[in-house]
């Protein structure tokens, strides 16, 4: 560590203001009629997986509510810290953020600093080296809920070790910028996720290709499509209507009991025979420790790629084992939106079903169909028990679907095929940025490296 370097508590650190550090509201303070779609969000342990804020899955408050809260709001460059439950947590909001205003739950502290001595991102990354998790913890409990004593006095407490501001900037950059790569790489597969996810909408569900064959051919369209056959009016005259792809789908209709009206061709069936539930359950006394290991809390929500997972060390229950190219399904209430396709062999919880195609040709038909908010629902609805409720695969395999034939399936998993290969690649880059920051951040943060040399090699690797 440079001569230059002090340690200052983060009391000395904090903005020089009245509420610079602020502990979240009481729960008694949010009740569930103060949740609207849309107004300022609240930040949850959900959104603190990383050195920078998850901006996505908020529950939201009005803004008349939010300022009654208005010692627990949290801006931009913030520091947000989980005291309670998953504690460790530390994220900072960005200065790109969607929202301009947070607040922050009942479980969680903010913290403002002072940027005229501290880079409040250097501070945060900090946090996130093996010395500030040890000092933020030192005051941790884990009898019941884990918690840290006197959240906020302990958090004040804390020494931060920190170089000239200029240097403090410095290091930030080197890890911000690795950080900013596994971000673009994460919103490239959201994006690409919802292009796939799109595409199975408009083929199998809107059935758009059937109603546009179905007004050039002038054949009649069911009254249920009527809006939607306006909508692809306009497409057909605009040019945005795909004829070439339309070509491989019918031209009508015809009414069936289960489903009302299908494509002419098409088959009602249960989804169980395109896909099947996978029971290989797994003694941990025979499992390597670093064989990937799968949680609820490793699947995000509406996330079709798994992008994170742990490893079996310490492993002491049964789990279930999954193969490459196998979709997870969280089968307890409320985790049924927690669906993802997994890119190697391992094992996951009791918790999560293991649903693999019959063929392989289903593959991307298969995992867009149970990540349809239709199936979500219909398996939160035949969920069985008191305490956990949780979804049968019996049950799930009755699910009815207008099934196309199978050369389609297979043209549309073509198509998925891409997308998928691409989310893995980024997926597979973002490990190894993820590996390099871990090792660089407790060397910048400790004075080790040179941070000339460090970043030549973090700019040479991200060319």
């Amino acid at each position: 560590m440079g001569s230059e370097w002090k340690e200052l508590t983060i009391e000395e650190l904090k903005a020089k203001y009245k509420g610079s550090i602020a502990m979240g509201p009481f729960g008694s303070r949010i009740k569930a009629e103060n949740f609207v779609r849309e107004g300022i969000p609240i930040i949850k342990g959900g959104n603190l997986h990383g050195a920078v804020l998850l901006d996505k899955n908020f529950d939201f408050l009005t803004v008349e509510k939010a300022e009654e809260l208005k010692s627990s709001q949290a801006f931009r460059r913030d520091l947000v810290i989980t005291h309670r439950g998953t504690i460790g947590q530390v994220s900072i909001i960005p200065e790109n953020s969607k929202f301009s205003k947070y607040i922050v739950s009942q479980s969680q502290l903010k913290v403002t600093l002072n940027e005229d001595l501290v880079d409040p991102f250097f501070v945060n990354y900090f946090f996130q080296s093996h010395i500030g998790q040890h000092r933020l913890l030192a005051n941790a409990s884990q009898v019941g809920v884990p918690a840290i004593a006197k959240a906020s006095t302990s958090v004040k407490e804390i020494l931060v070790s920190i170089p000239p501001l200029p240097e403090q900037k410095s290091i930030a950059h080197i890890l911000g910028s690795l950080d900013d790569k596994i971000e673009l790489n994460r919103r490239m597969n959201a994006t690409l996720e919802s292009m796939a996810q799109a595409l199975f909408k408009s083929w199998f569900v809107d059935f758009d290709p059937v109603i546009d064959n179905a007004l050039v051919t002038g054949n009649p369209i069911p009254e249920e499509f009527s809006e939607r056959a306006e909508t692809r009016r306009k497409a057909l005259i605009d040019g945005t209507a795909n004829r070439e792809t339309a070509k491989q789908f019918p031209a009508s209709f015809k009414l069936t009991e289960e489903l009302g009206w299908i494509p002419e061709g098409w088959e009602v069936e249960e989804l169980g025979k395109l896909a099947q539930n996978i029971r290989e359950g797994v003694d941990p006394k025979t499992i390597p420790e670093e064989t990937p290991y799968v949680g609820l809390e490793h699947i995000d929500k509406q996330s079709f790629s798994l992008s994170r997972w742990g490893v079996a060390t310490d492993i002491d229950s049964h789990k279930s084992y999954f193969s490459s190219e196998d979709f997870l399904f969280g089968k307890l209430r409320p985790y049924f939106h927690k669906v993802c396709q997994v890119n190697s062999d391992g094992i996951c919880s009791t918790d999560i079903l293991v649903i693999r195609q019959r063929y392989a040709e289903d593959a991307g038909y298969v995992g867009c169909q149970i990540f349809e908010p239709e199936f979500v629902e219909y398996a939160n609805l035949r969920s069985t028990g008191t305490r956990m409720p949780r979804a049968s695969w019996k049950d799930m395999a009755k699910y009815e679907i207008a099934c196309p034939p199978q050369s389609l399936r297979k043209v549309f998993n073509i198509q998925v095929k891409h997308i998928r290969e691409k989310c893995a690649k980024a997926v597979a880059e973002n490990q190894t940025l993820n590996k390099l920051r871990d090792t660089l951040l407790p060397k910048l943060i400790s004075g080790e490296l040179r941070i000339p040399k460090v970043e030549k090699l973090v700019k040479k690797i991200l060319e």
